[in-house]
């Protein structure tokens, strides 16, 4: 603490002194400067003008000196007898000439050709553009030169030169006489300005000493500083300040020691309190176990006819059943499970308060999790007249780790909470990738209905135990009020998020997290093959059952039409557009509409085309199809594993296609070749061109999928698409080579829309061998399996691009034909592929390049870029490359512009030319295009 009050008074006294300082160093200076000032300009004007007298003084003083010295010389009687004394005369004036003040040396020079006569040191050398003063003095670098021309009786000229140290001394003497003033005045003023700071300044440093003691406590200070006029009115109001504080710190103790007095009475009645709660705990600790037991007994009591339900379903499993038999059966069965693990979760929300809930880390099938949880609400979903779907996304994992229990019932509360609070509409389920960590993997699911939407005050209590939103109707449906506080428990449990988006009047969207792992063992579904590159049309009037559908599809690797509305279905039956497929997937709406429906299934049987119906009462639609053999019908929502069996039965072995006729090689041992690309069209044309080489071929349609089919076989060679979402080739290359064993190296050869001619050297950088544009052909591919995997020494580089592709046609036949190697039927379904696609890509298009998002526009074009260089669409793919190179090469919006509007005139001049055509335009007809 001294050391402290020691260093307190050190800063205050510092300040002080500087406080001081600073404002006798103002007085002194506003002191000091007026005299300074009036020094300056009284002495600088004198100072001038003395200068001008001495100078002029100085001048005139040579003139009469010359003169006068000139004058005495002309006077001088000039005979031969007195030649010599009157040149001793002139010597003599000459030297007295030297005598005068400022005078340097002197000459006489005569014109008559006589010797000149000096005196002094010589005359400073003059330059012949020497220049002259107002006086007529020659100006020399440190002296005057004058000059006067005599008229005697012997004509000569005097030349005297003055030298400039007397002016400069003169000058010198002026400047320090100013100065000597200026001190003087300075000196004058600052003694009255000293007193009166000293006057000023130190009853200023008392009464800041005094305010520093009263900030340390010292209330008992006196200040008497003798100050006068407003000095003396602030020491008063110190004095008073004083005072005032003196009385507060008195009132404030007093007002402590109340403070403490009640303070200890406080801590009595707590403590008392403290007992009284003690004992409470105690009651509630053995009420707590009392409800313990009672739920255990209840849960037992519960637990034992589910246990009996569920064992005689297993049991009733393995009778012989029908098909609609095991399927409600299963319903039942799964419906009691259900059951069983929700009493199993709200018996355990105790746990869950308590910290101590476990969780189970067991291999789980998400895509079965969530359909098994959607069948199990479809009744419900079904009495209020609602679509269900699911949209899982191709990227998201099959096979993880995690609790299938607690997920379920986190799902379940969600989806039955989605159903219940929505009249009508739809209930999707979304599940997505959000982070891929390698062997950890981020999942998001999203339940999305079309009800009405949450305020933003009940969104704040939504997931409060025993807390429900009372919206007047939906009060009816009732609950406890736990599941959404359960969900969330179970949610952070297992390390993820929960969480919703709602708009009132727009629907809700809850979603949650999952931090999953990744089973080790990645189960490998078997494909029917066939099934494998069918064509389906798909007609579904709800847009997310429709996508939904998509997915589920294309898992199967069926070519898909989408048709968006039952409306138009039998017009487009009837013009035959349809009859290329294979099967029939139609979804009846949940709620009545103006279709005439018995018309329109006894029409679609007619059809005798393979037909799946899809609809929510499946026993009323099958009595009106039960004569037709060729339609099925499965209840909404649909699962991938009923799904692809109904499609198996629909095809049936007479309508299964014809084995494929082994292809003999034309190489001389069996080559195995991964073959990746994310588009479909260009897929198939590669798997077919090397299958007819005789190549075993394993399709891939994106980069992780490669990885892992790599990881598991060996490949002689791999074709490798580049540009693909999610990851790309050039990354999937790089983690192949990661790897690839010790010492083994698989040649990786990269199939692109070759759109810059640079792009290749990155290409090989990145670990690729070689490098193939599209459109691909058949000696291309012999050629680089030659060379990579045979090391034929004739094999050489691949073939360049036909250089006779360039077209004027919207559509070309004959370049389709070459394009496909000869096979019209390839062909026909390559450009069938491209004119399904351009319906949606024209669109999106146009709206990144408007949203000014060039990723997504680069990667939409180069995808289409690839899909028309199998098609014979030339002018479609030159306006592709066109943008493609532009967007690779940073072109501003004003350049792409004009080449987005081209590229979309031509995507809509292809699409009239077929609906102009129809199906008049294939290969077998060329059409007149423009």
């Amino acid at each position: 603490m001294l050391m402290l009050f020691m260093h307190n008074g050190a800063n205050n006294s510092n300040r002080e002194f500087m406080v001081n300082q600073s404002l006798r160093s103002r007085l002194m200076l506003m002191a000091a400067m007026p005299a300074l000032l009036a020094a300056l300009i009284i002495g600088g004007y004198s100072m001038v003008n003395r200068i001008i007298d001495v100078r002029d003084t100085n001048a005139q003083r040579q003139q009469l000196v010359t003169d006068s010295y000139a004058a005495q010389l002309e006077t001088l009687p000039h005979n031969s007898q007195n030649k010599q004394n009157k040149q001793n005369k002139q010597q003599m004036l000459l030297r007295q000439l030297l005598e005068e003040q400022d005078v340097r040396a002197a000459t006489l020079i005569f014109n008559d050709g006589r010797p000149s006569l000096h005196a002094g040191p010589r005359l400073r050398p003059t330059s012949p553009t020497a220049t002259t003063d107002e006086q007529g003095r020659i100006i020399t670098d440190t002296s005057w030169q004058l000059q006067r021309s005599l008229r005697g009786n012997l004509p000569a000229q005097l030349t005297v030169e003055f030298s400039r140290q007397g002016q400069y001394l003169s000058t010198l003497e002026n400047l320090l006489t100013l100065f000597l003033v200026m001190l003087a005045l300075i000196m004058a003023a600052m003694i009255p300005a000293m007193r009166f700071s000293r006057q000023l300044t130190q009853p200023i440093s008392e009464m800041v000493n005094a305010v520093h003691r009263i900030r340390d406590g010292d209330l008992s200070i006196t200040i008497q500083t003798q100050a006068k006029s407003e000095l003396s009115e602030l020491e008063t109001a110190l004095q008073q300040m004083i005072a005032a504080l003196a009385d507060a710190q008195t009132e404030l103790q007093k007002n402590v020691d109340q403070a403490t007095l009640d303070l200890r009475e406080t801590l009595e009645t707590i403590e008392i309190q403290n007992i009284e709660l003690d004992m409470a705990r105690k009651e509630a600790l053995k009420a707590s176990h009392i409800k313990s037991e009672f739920l255990a007994n209840m849960s037992h009591e519960i637990r034992t006819p589910l246990n009996g339900i569920i064992g005689f379903t297993k049991l009733l499993h393995r009778s012989p059943l029908s098909a609609r038999q095991e399927e409600y059966l299963s319903t039942i069965h799964k419906s009691a499970e259900s059951l069983l693990a929700i009493i199993n979760d709200v018996l355990d929300f105790s746990k869950i308060e308590a910290g101590k809930l476990s969780l189970d880390h067991t291999p789980l099938n998400l895509h079965d999790l969530i359909e098994d949880v959607q069948t199990l609400l479809a009744p419900m979903a079904q009495e209020r007249g609602l679509e269900q779907a699911s949209i899982i996304y191709s990227d998201v994992p099959v096979a993880l780790l995690g609790d299938p229990l607690r997920i379920r019932q986190v799902l379940t509360n969600l989806l039955s909470n989605a159903i219940k609070f929505t009249d009508h509409g739809s209930v999707v389920v979304r599940a997505m990738l959000e982070e891929d960590r390698g062997a950890e993997a981020i999942i998001k699911i999203t339940v999305t209905d079309t009800g009405h939407g949450l305020s933003q005050e009940n969104q704040k209590n939504l997931f409060r135990a025993f807390t429900q939103t009372d919206q007047s109707a939906r009060r009816q449906e009732g609950g406890t009020g736990l599941g959404l506080a359960i969900s969330k428990r179970l949610v952070e449990s297992m390390g993820g998020e929960i969480g919703i988006e709602s708009c009132e009047e727009r629907g809700s969207t809850f979603w949650f997290t999952l931090r999953t792992e990744r089973a080790p063992q990645q189960p490998v579904q078997a494909l029917s093959e066939a099934l494998i590159g069918c064509t389906v049309t798909l007609i579904e009037n709800d847009e997310y059952g429709r996508m939904g559908l998509y997915h589920m599809l294309s898992h199967l690797q069926l070519h898909i039409h989408e048709q968006h509305s039952l409306d138009g279905l039998m017009t487009t039956l009837d013009n035959g557009e349809l009859a290329q497929s294979d099967f029939l997937v139609v979804g009846l709406p949940c709620q009545a509409t103006s279709i005439d429906l018995p018309k329109l299934l006894n029409n679609l049987a007619a059809r005798e085309i393979p037909t799946l119906i899809l609809c929510n009462n499946p026993e009323h639609v099958s009595r009106w199809l039960e004569t037709y053999p060729h339609c099925q019908v499965q209840s909404k929502p649909v699962t991938r594993q009923r799904l692809h069996s109904a499609l198996l039965s629909l095809s049936g072995q007479d309508t299964l296609p014809p084995p494929r006729q082994q292809v003999r090689s034309q190489f001389p041992q069996p080559i195995s070749v991964l073959l990746v690309d994310d588009h479909p069209g260009n897929l198939k044309l590669a798997r077919v061109f090397l299958e007819e080489l005789g190549v075993t071929v394993t399709a891939c349609d994106s980069g992780q999928s490669a990885l892992d089919t790599f990881q598991k076989h060996p490949f002689d060679l791999v074709f490798m698409d580049i540009q693909m979402p999610g990851m790309d080739g050039k990354e999937t290359s790089k983690r192949m080579r990661a790897a690839e064993p010790d010492g083994t190296h698989t040649p990786i050869v990269a199939l692109t829309a070759h759109a810059l001619d640079s792009e290749r050297r990155e290409l090989l950088d990145s670990g690729l061998d070689d490098y193939l544009s599209k459109p691909i052909t058949e000696e291309q591919l012999r050629h680089t399996l030659q060379k990579w995997v045979l090391d034929c020494p004739n094999g050489g580089l691949p073939d360049a691009p036909d250089n006779n592709d360039d077209s004027d046609q919207v559509f070309d036949p004959e370049l389709a034909r070459r394009r496909a190697g000869g096979r019209d039927q390839l062909a026909d379904e390559m450009l069938e592929m491209l004119l399904d696609s351009l319906e949606t890509d024209r669109p999106a298009i146009s709206a990144a390049f408007d949203r000014n998002d060039n990723s997504d526009l680069l990667e939409r074009v180069h995808k289409l870029h690839g899909a028309t260089r199998y098609c014979g669409a030339a002018r479609l793919e030159q306006a592709a490359r066109r943008l493609e190179e532009a967007l690779k090469t940073g072109s501003s919006r004003d350049r792409l512009r004009p080449l987005v509007s081209a590229l979309c005139d031509e995507i809509c001049a292809l699409e009239q030319l077929y609906q102009d055509q129809g199906h008049a335009m294939t290969l077998g007809q060329k059409p007149n295009a423009p």
